[in-house]
Parts: C-alpha cells; structure tokens; sequence
C-alpha cells in the first residue's frame, strides 16, 4: 500500500510493472515464446506475485509448463491481457515435443 510519502515510488512501480507486463505480452502476440521457459528472465517475481505463486514455484513450472494448471493459465492470460489460448498453445506444443515418442529404425532390429 503507498503511503503519501512513497505515492510518487509506487506510481513508478505500477507504471513499470505494466511496462513489464506489456512487453511480455508482446512476446506472446508476436510469437517470439517459442518454449514458456523463454519468460525465466522477464520480471518473473513480478509475474510470480500477481499469480499469486512463490517465484521459485513459478519458475519450476516454466520449465515443465504440463504443471500449470488451468486456473494458472487463465490467470496469467488476465494478468497480461491475453486470450488463454495463446499461453495454451506454448505449453502444448512444448509438451508435445517432450513427449514425442522415439521410433526405432527397422535397421536396427
């Protein structure tokens, strides 16, 4: 909470937290988040916070996406103003590829 003291602080707190927020939702609009862990180093106690997640939790589940529920996604999607689907897409087609399962060469065998 700001005090009178601190009003000009916060406000410049607010004014770049949404600056942060604003550039992390470019990321995803513009399709430059290839994989969730791209975020790791885009404000993440910032991000961590607002989704009401400890910062080391929050982190964790960038590097397995298959951990954030579907409540985390729709919330990080409000957070940055984005349609969930954006988010939902990232963290499929990175599992996807995490799960993709090795064929073995007829050769082989």
């Amino acid at each position: 909470m700001c005090t009178y003291l601190s009003a000009a602080y916060c406000f410049m707190q607010t004014h770049a937290g949404k600056i942060q927020l604003n550039a992390i939702r470019a990321l995803f609009v513009t399709g430059t988040v290839k994989k969730m862990k791209d975020l790791e180093y885009q404000s993440p106690t910032l991000v961590a916070r607002l989704m009401k997640l400890n910062h080391s939790r929050y982190i964790s589940k960038l590097y397995k996406p298959q951990d954030f529920t579907i409540r985390q996604v729709i919330a990080l999607a409000n957070i940055l103003d984005l349609h969930p689907h954006l988010i939902a897409d990232v963290i499929l087609k990175q599992s996807s590829h995490s799960f993709k399962v090795k064929k073995k060469s007829p050769l082989t065998e």
